[in-house]
């Protein structure tokens, strides 16, 4: 049997993010997909199908989140790029880009 890896910092921090923001928006009364255990994932965008952390919907106004942290902003440009192209072709949708930090370790 597998052992299951331990989320780095980085997975950490992208997660909670993911799932705060997500809380949030349907508190705000939005439809919530989001690629997080508990929702519905988001579909696939563009050719490469890339899939944002989070589409909320309501009253006809889209919002796609992307959370990234410092090293996968850097890394993950081309996934930013489909999105923004996929925005920039849809009539009352908006591209958020949260950018998290992960939590320093504890000092023993």
């Amino acid at each position: 049997m597998a052992k299951a890896r331990k989320p780095n910092r980085e997975q950490s921090a992208h997660h909670r993010k993911v799932q705060r923001l997500s809380r949030e928006l349907k508190k705000e009364g939005y439809d919530v997909k989001a690629d997080i255990k508990g929702y519905r994932r988001p579909r696939p965008i563009g050719k490469s199908k890339a899939r944002p952390d989070i589409v909320a919907k309501k009253l006809g106004i889209t919002r796609i989140v992307e959370v990234e942290t410092p090293k996968s902003l850097v890394r993950d440009k081309e996934q930013i790029r489909t999105f923004f192209r996929s925005v920039a072709h849809r009539r009352k949708t908006t591209l958020d880009i949260v950018v998290t930090k992960p939590r320093k370790p504890k000092k023993k």
